[in-house]
């Protein structure tokens, strides 16, 4: 049996200890603020006004920006926040656990975790704004998904000036370009733990088929599935593992290097790269897929004191005006009215086609093998 990672012990250990005192069943937001029976966008705003101001979450610093807009249009004070994913899992958990809740919202990347655990034990719930389900597509209404945040393969394009190096991501796995691969931490980021066990569950073929077409031969693996074999070999590569995506962009595209490294990480760091000058490119044609999205969760912490100001706030980011500042870093706004700005530096909306989609359905599953996944990678990565 693997050792159990230290990330997974302390989830496992907060979960433990709040399941027994977080509410026994899931909250509806019909049962905080007023009702969606009783709900329109001009009650929704009366009501906010009444109850204070709200602190909101979010793992990108453009949530201040966001918390400023909702300010300045309604009148009521936001103070936003910046925080990764798993410090805001356990900020939420915590939080109710001590019947203390002082965060009100939560824009989450961690679907898995919010639908299976914080959903499940009641500390948080998820709302979709009645007059804005013709604006959302309906797979991402329940849970009221704000946006989609693309992680890609990227390159260094000051050295590669015709294109990406590679055309396979099996390519990472070999010889050439051991120990010249940066990425954020797996174990540091559980999107990307989801990520594999999504591959896993629903495209293994196209890892499979992906093997072939760069080897030349079929897959022949001890492992379960063709994408743990990938995995196994990417984390036996030495790959340079940094605390964020923000370390990876300078590793990429510093200058001098004869042979630069690939890497992964969000298309914000595209912004870093045009504004420190150095050439950073998205790993266009790569098979089977340049990169993942992944889907962010508005989420209401239930027992807030101000629940119609975070709902009002919810509606805000569904309605795309809140997503406004994110849009320039390439996250894609769920609202089917939202414009991506035409300087935003990946240029990511030409390649939507080639990004991994995540199927939701089997979100509890991604949740309960996280630990699988995450002992997988720290075995193989010694």
């Amino acid at each position: 049996m693997t050792r159990m990672s230290i990330n997974t012990r302390a989830r496992l250990a907060l979960a433990a200890g709040i399941s027994a005192c977080v509410l026994a069943a899931p909250v509806s937001a019909a049962d905080i603020g007023i009702s969606d029976a009783d709900y329109s966008l001009e009650k929704l705003i009366e009501a906010a006004k009444k109850e204070g101001p709200i602190t909101v979450v979010d793992a990108t610093g453009k949530i201040v920006d966001m918390a400023k807009a909702f300010t300045e249009k309604y009148g009521i004070e936001a103070t936003g926040v910046k925080m990764n994913g798993q410090e805001q899992e356990q900020i939420i958990l915590r939080e109710a656990q001590a019947k203390n809740v002082q965060t009100d919202v939560f824009n989450m990347s961690n679907l898995p975790s919010v639908t299976t655990q914080i959903m499940v034990l009641g500390a948080g719930t998820s709302w979709m704004p009645a007059d804005l389900k013709d604006q959302v597509p309906a797979e991402y209404q329940d849970p009221a998904i704000t946006s989609l945040n693309p992680w890609v393969w990227a390159y260094n394009s000051d050295v590669h000036t015709d294109g990406c190096p590679i055309d396979n991501m099996w390519a990472l796995t070999t010889e050439e370009w051991k120990g010249r691969v940066a990425i954020p931490d797996p174990l540091l980021r559980n999107e990307t733990m989801f990520w594999f066990n999504q591959i896993a569950t629903h495209n293994d073929d196209q890892m499979r088929e992906a093997y072939k077409a760069f080897f030349g031969e079929e897959l022949v693996t001890e492992e379960e599935s063709a994408t743990a074999e990938w995995v196994k070999r990417l984390a036996q590569n030495k790959p340079s593992v940094t605390r964020s995506d923000s370390d990876v962009g300078p590793i990429i595209g510093a200058k001098g290097q004869e042979k630069p490294f690939m890497g992964f990480l969000s298309t914000a760091i595209f912004r870093d790269a045009k504004k420190n000058e150095y050439g950073m490119g998205v790993c266009d044609g790569l098979k089977p897929w340049i990169g993942q999205l992944t889907p962010r969760v508005a989420v209401i912490a239930t027992g807030t004191k101000h629940p119609n100001a975070a709902k009002l706030f919810v509606h805000f980011m569904m309605s795309g005006e809140g997503m406004i500042p994110q849009l320039g870093d390439g996250k894609i706004a769920t609202n089917k009215n939202a414009v991506m700005p035409e300087n935003e530096a990946s240029g990511i909306i030409k390649y939507m086609d080639q990004m991994h989609v995540p199927n939701s359905s089997t979100a509890a599953d991604d949740f309960e093998k996280l630990q699988d996944w995450q002992d997988f990678w720290l075995v193989n990565s010694r």
